[in-house]
């Protein structure tokens, strides 16, 4: 009884300190007669040796390491095809294969939540938006109000288009498993330039002619965004619930995508 007491106060004393300072201990119980040795290693397991036998004592609350993640969404150079709902939309409609955006990330920050695989991404990237339209139509303001205008009696568009350059801010939750991440939040659109142009052949050539910059865009737009992918290659998508037009005068055009993003 009194070697069973011994031995059980020497594995708490062990246990403890094992847990705080990474150490092994190796007790000796023989002839009533009690002898500790500890010394510092890389593991967290003790041995107790009763009269020549040894036991091996393992702690299985031993501290994970401190995980180092690093943000995976929003870094590297992305393309997508645009598109959104057409039905409603007179002369709107989108020629799909020639509509695209381009985005390249400029930087990226993640702050980890505590020891875990999740984190708040942030970052800043650039996007280049394009959009051509099918119909023999340019996107234009008439008496202050954004519409598709038919092209001149006569006069056939060769192409039609709206190009839309911003600066984006994602706020997104991104969770880590090893290769794997994914990723979901919002991200803010801030447009620094816009532009309607068509392009056209007569008699006299070829002739390109803008047709209006502001063209009632939203300055600011919204976004949802969702992530997913595997080493240095994702997929992505992107959702707008609000139009890129300001008021209910002009187009309701909310645009949605989705593309491939391979991280730098």
């Amino acid at each position: 009884m009194k070697k069973l007491f011994i031995l059980s106060f020497f594995c708490l004393s062990a246990m403890l300190i094992s847990a705080k300072e990474h150490l092994t201990d190796t007790v000796y119980l023989s002839n009533n007669e009690v002898t500790s040795h500890t010394e510092t290693i890389d593991t967290q397991n003790s041995s107790v040796s009763i009269d020549g036998a040894d036991y091996n004592v393992n702690f299985f609350w031993q501290r994970r390491p401190k995980k180092w993640l690093s943000p995976r969404s929003g870094s590297g150079f992305g393309f997508s095809f645009l598109n959104y709902d057409d039905s409603d939309i007179s002369g709107g409609k989108l020629k799909q294969s020639q509509s695209y955006m381009f985005s390249v990330g400029i930087c990226n920050y993640g702050m980890q939540i505590a020891n875990s695989n999740w984190m708040f991404v942030s970052g800043i990237s650039l996007d280049w938006a394009r959009y051509h339209f099918s119909d023999n139509v340019a996107l234009t303001k008439v008496d202050g109000i954004t519409q598709f205008k038919p092209a001149p009696e006569g006069i056939d568009y060769k192409s039609s288009k709206l190009l839309a350059h911003y600066v984006s801010i994602p706020v997104l939750m991104e969770y880590q498993y090893k290769k794997f991440f994914v990723s979901g939040g919002v991200v803010g659109f801030f447009k620094y330039y816009s532009k309607s142009q068509v392009k056209y052949y007569d008699d006299l050539g070829k002739h390109k002619k803008n047709q209006g910059r502001d063209l009632n865009m939203r300055t600011v737009d919204l976004k949802l965004r969702l992530q997913a992918g595997i080493g240095d290659v994702s997929v992505f998508a992107y959702y707008s619930p609000f139009s890129m037009f300001k008021n209910d005068e002009n187009p309701d055009i909310k645009t949605y995508s989705v593309g491939v993003m391979i991280d730098f």
